[in-house]
């Protein structure tokens, strides 16, 4: 049977299993705005980098680095009030 859509080319990123981030002293509604803030500003700036890279090591780089923000913001969503 003919695939429908091909397998995606193979990188050599490792395929890391990020553990989930936790807080021992959890961050004040504030400290997590301004957290949450922040990552995202960041995670935009990467996703440009990410686009504009030739595929290779930067890109798998700007992937992994989009993968571990994302995990940080979800550890604040998890100790906020915060609609994410």
């Amino acid at each position: 049977m003919k695939k429908l859509v091909p397998d995606p080319p193979s990188s050599s990123m490792p395929q890391l299993d990020i553990p989930g981030f936790s807080f021992i002293t959890p961050p004040s509604t504030e400290q997590c705005d301004s957290l949450v803030h922040a990552l995202t500003l960041t995670v935009q700036q990467t996703y440009s980098v990410l686009l504009d890279s030739e595929p290779g090591p930067q890109r798998d780089a700007m992937a992994m680095n989009i993968r571990l923000l994302c995990r940080m913001v979800s550890a604040l969503a998890d100790h906020s009030d915060l609609p994410i």
